[in-house]
């Protein structure tokens, strides 16, 4: 197969995908982290008040350590309406929701980068463009989860776990 060198216009488009391709995969992995630790506090807020609440009223735990028995009693009750006052669910669903759409987006600014760079340049600048469009609504939700989650997703990132399996199997030249 005979590949042709990309103008500088296509060049410079094309490394632009790929620049965004990488910053939608920190974000997608980024607002992934943070969702997994979303999704422990609601299950930890679903089912400690009722550990609790059996440690409170347990007869061994309440005989022998009032205190402790209080202070579960006292956590079993506290932990519901706290989760219900942070909000929790809807930030849940945001989440997940932009997660995706970031992942999604990460994938086709691959995908343009890649094959749409081989067409015409009003075609591949179009595509990008619609893509670009997407991107614009997506930031515009402006969720800020931990910068931690930041820092351990490009850690996860620049390890190589999510790139393609086809670019290690030397399927894809680097050149």
């Amino acid at each position: 197969m005979n590949v042709q060198p990309l103008d500088g216009r296509t060049a410079a488009l094309k490394q632009e995908c790929l620049n965004q391709f990488q910053n939608c995969g920190y974000t997608a992995l980024t607002f992934t982290i943070w969702l997994r630790f979303l999704r422990w506090i609601k299950l930890f807020s679903l089912f400690a008040p009722v550990v609790l609440g059996a440690l409170a009223t347990w007869n061994i735990v309440g005989d022998s350590m009032p205190a402790a028995a209080a202070v579960c009693a006292f956590l079993a009750v506290l932990i519901p309406p706290t989760f219900q006052a942070a909000k929790l669910d809807p930030s849940i669903k945001q989440y997940t929701t932009m997660a995706g759409e970031f992942t999604n987006l990460r994938d086709r600014f691959r995908l343009i980068a890649e094959f749409s760079s081989l067409k015409p340049f009003d075609e591949f600048e179009a595509a990008f463009n619609f893509l670009l469009s997407r991107l614009e609504k997506a930031r515009s939700r402006a969720l800020t989860p931990p910068h931690l989650c930041f820092l351990l997703a490009r850690r996860q990132w620049q390890a190589g776990y999510y790139e393609p399996d086809e670019d290690h199997r030397g399927g894809k030249s680097s050149g």
